[in-house]
């Protein structure tokens, strides 16, 4: 494994890391370690198995939440229409438009709008395509 050295400054050079190639029995890769002192600091891994780590640690955190009794779950149907809702609300922000100003585009009342934003299984698919052409977006991007 190759090791980077660099030349300390004077502030640093009293405490001094070296590193240390250690090997247990059985280990597929040796594992450098940088030590200071006698007391190892940090180990060297080779990035694959650090990503490996990373993924495990992920999982871990995943399945704890999935298991944490305080998690609050919402319904996936639910989940789509405020994601639908978001994208709304945001592609009318992304083009500067107020909710007045595009409902004026649009010949609808503001008040319309905002429920759109608010609730968009309660409007039509052409009402969409609407305000997608009006926004110059795709229908698409609106709808997760």
């Amino acid at each position: 494994m190759p090791v980077v050295k660099t030349k300390p400054s004077n502030k640093t050079r009293s405490r001094r890391a070296r590193v240390k190639d250690q090997q247990s029995a059985g280990d597929d890769f040796p594992h450098a370690y940088v030590v200071r002192g006698e007391q190892p600091t940090h180990v060297l891994v080779p990035v694959e198995e650090y990503e490996e780590l990373i993924k495990a640690d992920m999982a871990r955190a995943a399945i704890a939440k999935l298991e944490d009794p305080s998690t609050e779950w919402i319904d996936f149907d639910d989940a789509k229409l405020q994601l639908a809702a978001d994208r709304i609300s945001a592609a009318r922000k992304a083009a500067g438009l107020t909710q007045a100003q595009l409902g004026k585009k649009l010949g609808l009342p503001q008040s319309q709008i905002s429920r759109i934003e608010r609730n968009p299984d309660r409007t039509t698919v052409r009402t969409l395509k609407r305000i997608a052409r009006a926004l110059k977006v795709d229908v698409r991007a609106l709808l997760p």
